[in-house]
Protein backbone atom coordinates (compact mmCIF):
# COMPACT_ATOMS: atom_id res chain seq x y z
CA UNK A 1 0.00 0.00 0.00
CA UNK A 2 1.28 3.45 -1.20
CA UNK A 3 1.28 6.09 1.72
CA UNK A 4 0.09 9.38 1.86
CA UNK A 5 1.54 12.17 -0.10
CA UNK A 6 1.51 16.00 0.38
CA UNK A 7 2.55 18.42 -1.82
CA UNK A 8 2.72 22.27 0.04
CA UNK A 9 3.77 25.29 -1.54
CA UNK A 10 4.60 28.07 0.35
CA UNK A 11 3.13 31.94 -0.01
CA UNK A 12 6.51 33.21 -0.99
CA UNK A 13 6.86 30.41 -4.40
CA UNK A 14 2.81 31.39 -5.12
CA UNK A 15 3.67 35.45 -4.94
CA UNK A 16 7.53 34.95 -6.70
CA UNK A 17 6.80 36.19 -10.29
CA UNK A 18 4.53 39.00 -8.33
CA UNK A 19 7.72 39.53 -6.38
CA UNK A 20 9.53 39.96 -10.19
CA UNK A 21 6.65 42.18 -11.23
CA UNK A 22 7.13 44.44 -8.35
CA UNK A 23 10.63 44.96 -9.15
CA UNK A 24 10.31 45.35 -12.71
CA UNK A 25 7.61 48.30 -11.92
CA UNK A 26 9.77 50.12 -10.12
CA UNK A 27 12.23 50.76 -12.37
CA UNK A 28 11.08 53.03 -14.13
CA UNK A 29 9.85 55.78 -11.50
CA UNK A 30 12.92 55.13 -9.35
CA UNK A 31 15.25 56.11 -12.84
CA UNK A 32 12.84 59.36 -13.28
CA UNK A 33 13.10 60.32 -10.09
CA UNK A 34 16.49 60.20 -9.68
CA UNK A 35 18.68 60.51 -13.10
CA UNK A 36 15.90 62.36 -15.20
CA UNK A 37 13.42 64.40 -13.28
CA UNK A 38 17.04 66.42 -12.01
CA UNK A 39 18.65 66.57 -14.99
CA UNK A 40 18.78 69.80 -16.69
CA UNK A 41 19.93 69.08 -20.27
CA UNK A 42 16.88 66.70 -20.73
CA UNK A 43 13.98 68.69 -22.24
CA UNK A 44 10.53 69.34 -21.12
CA UNK A 45 8.43 67.08 -23.42
CA UNK A 46 10.89 64.05 -22.63
CA UNK A 47 10.30 64.84 -19.11
CA UNK A 48 6.59 64.49 -19.28
CA UNK A 49 7.07 61.14 -21.23
CA UNK A 50 9.11 59.78 -19.26
CA UNK A 51 6.55 60.43 -15.78
CA UNK A 52 3.88 58.85 -18.53
CA UNK A 53 6.09 55.83 -18.40
CA UNK A 54 7.05 56.23 -14.58
CA UNK A 55 3.26 56.45 -14.42
CA UNK A 56 2.40 53.42 -15.79
CA UNK A 57 5.08 51.44 -14.57
CA UNK A 58 4.20 52.20 -11.02
CA UNK A 59 0.78 51.11 -11.34
CA UNK A 60 1.61 48.07 -12.59
CA UNK A 61 3.97 47.58 -9.66
CA UNK A 62 0.86 48.42 -7.07
CA UNK A 63 -1.36 45.97 -8.77
CA UNK A 64 1.41 43.50 -8.37
CA UNK A 65 2.01 44.57 -4.70
CA UNK A 66 -2.08 44.43 -4.15
CA UNK A 67 -2.11 40.41 -5.39
CA UNK A 68 1.11 39.88 -2.81
CA UNK A 69 -0.66 41.56 0.06
CA UNK A 70 -3.56 39.42 -1.10
CA UNK A 71 -1.47 36.19 -1.30
CA UNK A 72 0.53 37.06 2.27
CA UNK A 73 -3.10 37.88 4.09
CA UNK A 74 -4.62 35.03 3.02
CA UNK A 75 -5.00 32.28 5.27
CA UNK A 76 -4.73 28.48 3.84
CA UNK A 77 -2.52 26.98 1.93
CA UNK A 78 -1.56 26.32 -1.23
CA UNK A 79 -1.59 21.81 -0.39
CA UNK A 80 -2.24 18.65 -2.53
CA UNK A 81 -2.87 15.56 -0.17
CA UNK A 82 -3.31 12.11 -2.09
CA UNK A 83 -4.13 9.63 0.30
CA UNK A 84 -5.45 5.76 -0.21
CA UNK A 85 -8.43 6.87 -1.95
CA UNK A 86 -8.58 10.60 -2.16
CA UNK A 87 -6.80 13.80 -4.16
CA UNK A 88 -7.63 16.58 -2.13
CA UNK A 89 -6.04 20.05 -3.43
CA UNK A 90 -6.82 23.21 -1.47
CA UNK A 91 -5.80 26.33 -2.42
CA UNK A 92 -6.19 29.29 0.04
CA UNK A 93 -7.27 31.88 -3.19
CA UNK A 94 -9.92 29.73 -4.96
CA UNK A 95 -9.68 29.59 -8.59
CA UNK A 96 -11.14 27.79 -11.71
CA UNK A 97 -11.26 23.82 -10.37
CA UNK A 98 -9.80 24.47 -7.48
CA UNK A 99 -10.17 23.41 -4.29
CA UNK A 100 -10.83 19.94 -5.40
CA UNK A 101 -12.10 17.04 -3.09
CA UNK A 102 -12.19 13.50 -5.24
CA UNK A 103 -11.83 10.04 -5.43
CA UNK A 104 -9.27 8.13 -7.09
CA UNK A 105 -11.28 6.19 -8.46
CA UNK A 106 -12.94 8.64 -10.27
CA UNK A 107 -9.59 9.46 -12.21
CA UNK A 108 -9.59 7.85 -15.39
CA UNK A 109 -5.60 9.46 -16.18
CA UNK A 110 -4.15 12.64 -15.59
CA UNK A 111 -2.65 14.64 -18.92
CA UNK A 112 0.00 17.33 -19.54
CA UNK A 113 -0.22 18.49 -23.07
CA UNK A 114 2.53 20.35 -24.60
CA UNK A 115 1.54 22.72 -27.36
CA UNK A 116 3.95 24.11 -29.83
CA UNK A 117 2.79 27.32 -31.90
CA UNK A 118 4.41 30.05 -34.10
CA UNK A 119 4.90 33.66 -32.47
CA UNK A 120 6.41 36.74 -33.65
CA UNK A 121 8.23 39.59 -32.42
CA UNK A 122 10.33 42.42 -33.42
CA UNK A 123 13.03 39.42 -34.26
CA UNK A 124 10.71 37.98 -36.78
CA UNK A 125 8.55 34.60 -36.06
CA UNK A 126 9.53 31.92 -33.23
CA UNK A 127 8.28 29.12 -32.07
CA UNK A 128 6.41 29.44 -28.48
CA UNK A 129 5.61 26.10 -26.41
CA UNK A 130 2.86 26.12 -23.53
CA UNK A 131 1.88 23.34 -21.27
CA UNK A 132 -2.12 22.41 -20.56
CA UNK A 133 -2.88 20.11 -17.31
CA UNK A 134 -5.86 17.98 -17.83
CA UNK A 135 -7.01 15.36 -15.36
CA UNK A 136 -9.47 13.46 -17.23
CA UNK A 137 -12.44 11.71 -14.88
CA UNK A 138 -14.43 8.76 -15.43
CA UNK A 139 -17.72 10.71 -16.49
CA UNK A 140 -16.09 11.48 -19.55
CA UNK A 141 -15.30 15.05 -17.93
CA UNK A 142 -12.40 16.67 -18.52
CA UNK A 143 -11.12 19.63 -15.30
CA UNK A 144 -7.87 21.63 -16.41
CA UNK A 145 -5.57 23.72 -14.11
CA UNK A 146 -3.91 26.70 -14.47
CA UNK A 147 -0.49 26.45 -13.32
CA UNK A 148 -0.35 30.36 -12.10
CA UNK A 149 -3.37 30.46 -10.14
CA UNK A 150 -2.92 26.36 -8.62
CA UNK A 151 0.27 27.43 -6.87
CA UNK A 152 1.22 24.15 -7.08
CA UNK A 153 2.79 22.86 -10.16
CA UNK A 154 -0.06 20.25 -11.53
CA UNK A 155 3.30 17.54 -12.84
CA UNK A 156 4.39 17.21 -9.48
CA UNK A 157 0.61 16.43 -8.54
CA UNK A 158 0.34 14.28 -11.44
CA UNK A 159 3.51 12.32 -10.64
CA UNK A 160 2.35 11.51 -7.07
CA UNK A 161 -1.33 10.57 -8.88
CA UNK A 162 1.12 8.05 -10.99
CA UNK A 163 2.49 6.61 -7.95
CA UNK A 164 -0.98 5.50 -7.22
CA UNK A 165 -2.03 3.78 -10.24
CA UNK A 166 -3.65 6.87 -12.12
CA UNK A 167 -1.77 6.99 -16.13
CA UNK A 168 0.11 10.16 -16.41
CA UNK A 169 0.94 10.68 -19.75
CA UNK A 170 2.49 13.54 -21.84
CA UNK A 171 1.07 14.63 -25.45
CA UNK A 172 2.66 17.05 -27.93
CA UNK A 173 0.93 19.09 -30.68
CA UNK A 174 2.17 20.94 -32.94
CA UNK A 175 0.16 24.15 -34.18
CA UNK A 176 3.07 26.11 -35.68
CA UNK A 177 2.87 27.87 -38.86
CA UNK A 178 4.17 25.72 -41.70
CA UNK A 179 2.95 22.33 -39.73
CA UNK A 180 1.40 19.52 -41.80
CA UNK A 181 0.09 17.45 -39.07
CA UNK A 182 -2.02 19.19 -35.83
CA UNK A 183 -3.15 16.32 -34.08
CA UNK A 184 -1.82 15.38 -30.62
CA UNK A 185 0.85 12.77 -30.46
CA UNK A 186 1.40 10.66 -27.20
CA UNK A 187 5.13 11.47 -25.88
CA UNK A 188 5.47 8.65 -22.95
CA UNK A 189 3.70 7.69 -19.62
CA UNK A 190 5.05 8.14 -16.73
Amino acid sequence: MIERIIIQSSKLRVANMNIVWVCFGLVWPILYVFAIHSADHIGPFFKVLFALCALMSGAIAMSEARKIWRIYNTPGDWKATIGADRLMWDVAIPCKNLPMDIGLGSIERALRLEISRTGTDSDGEHTETSERFELHLTDERVVTFDQEAAGINPHRVFLALAKHDIRYELWSQDCTKDSANTSKIFQRSY
